[in-house]
């Protein structure tokens, strides 16, 4: 229909170069796949949206595609010293030393299954992958950056993408080592984060799994918004088959108030600090969004993650960004031994959880849980 009343071409975004395109006004991108989601994007007059396509009885949602402005909002990151497992100083790895443990003082190890992921492939929805960082080399798992919604530009010229990568199944300093890390870029220096390429990447991850529906797939995602497409888009592909995985926020604000984090079937991750030796304890942290729509909580404050400065270079970042990979990479250990749905990982997530042991919820009414990967 839209073919015909708008006399335009249609293209598969999956499978689209987004270079061959000239003018986006004058092209409708479908996003759709077969037997889970139907979608469209493309420029409407307000009229024929008010008057004629908002009225059809199988449109289910008209949104206006909105430029995210700070997608990631501002997390931090800053230079840290180069960390490497085999040192494993307990001051620069609190984080995985944490996750594996239910109580405190830290035991300066990180224990996990043997096949740390091994066979899950943990999709990255974000801004790319340095693929030549020393944590992504050596590695049993794949790492690859395997479509890009930024033109033909597959490299990760901001680094959160390289960041949270890292924390899902780096060499050293990833919850999963041997799980695959697929990069999927749907922003970047020069790309800004739309709507639109937030369902691209997440769709682009429902065809994959639509191909070969017995892939065991985990999609990270770190950016939120306030479009219910999003969420939409977010709840077919639970439905699909795949562990979502999102970021709550890092707004202090109530994580039920931003898509996908509302969905009840996605994974919702908040942000947790370790105050200081000798009485460490764990707190939400100043930033990190909070409510019913929250899962569980993971490590977020200072935790060491690899850079696009060099292929050695170790930051430390911030955010809620970087909490939920510790969540995609527990899931990816769960999966590499079992064939657990979405809502039985949720459910596992839940259950092996450390509770009662986060500071600081007093007005912000969330479940007290803090990530704990599965035992050996």
């Amino acid at each position: 229909m839209l073919e015909k009343c708008l006399q335009r071409e249609r293209h598969n975004v999956h499978e689209l170069d987004f270079s061959s395109i000239k003018d986006n006004n004058n092209v409708i991108f479908d996003f759709s796949v077969k037997g889970m989601i139907a979608g469209y994007t493309t420029k409407f007059t307000k009229s024929f949206v008010e008057n004629y396509l908002s009225k059809l009885n199988d449109v289910a949602i008209v949104n206006e595609n909105k430029v995210i402005e700070d997608p990631f909002e501002n997390e931090a990151v800053k230079q840290a010293p180069l960390v490497r497992r085999a040192e494993r100083p307990a001051d620069k790895m609190p984080n995985l030393d944490r996750i594996d443990q239910e109580n405190f003082p830290l035991d300066l190890k990180y224990i996990y299954p043997d096949s740390a992921g091994a066979g899950v492939d943990v999709f990255v929805v974000d801004t790319g992958i340095f693929l030549d960082h020393e944590e992504f080399q050596g590695r049993q798992g794949k790492t690859v950056v395997e479509k890009t919604f930024c033109g033909n530009d597959l490299a990760d010229d901001d680094g959160h993408g390289t960041n949270v990568a890292s924390l899902v199944g780096g060499k050293t300093l990833g919850v999963a080592s041997n799980a695959n890390i697929i990069g999927v870029k749907i922003t970047g220096k020069v790309c800004p984060l739309s709507s639109q390429n937030i369902i691209n990447g997440i769709t682009y991850v429902m065809q994959q799994k639509a191909n070969d529906p017995g892939r065991k797939i985990v999609l990270n995602l770190s950016a939120t918004s306030i479009d219910s497409a999003v969420g939409e888009a977010a709840s077919k592909a639970v439905e699909a088959g795949i562990h979502f995985v999102v970021g709550a926020g890092n707004r202090n604000l109530d994580a039920c108030g931003f898509f996908p984090g509302q969905v009840e079937t996605v994974v919702t991750v908040s942000a947790t600090k370790i105050t200081a030796p000798p009485n460490q304890q764990d707190w939400i942290t100043d930033f990190s969004n909070w409510g019913k729509c929250v899962t569980l909580f993971a490590p977020g404050d200072n935790v060491p993650i690899a850079g696009i400065g060099s292929p050695s270079e170790i930051t430390s970042g911030s955010g809620t960004s970087l909490s939920a990979p510790h969540v995609s990479g527990a899931i990816a250990l769960m999966l590499a031994n079992s064939d657990l749905t979405p809502e039985q990982s949720k459910e596992e997530l839940v259950r092996i959880a450390t509770k009662d042991k986060i500071q600081g919820l007093y007005y912000r009414p969330t479940a007290n849980l803090l990530l704990r990967v599965p035992s050996p």
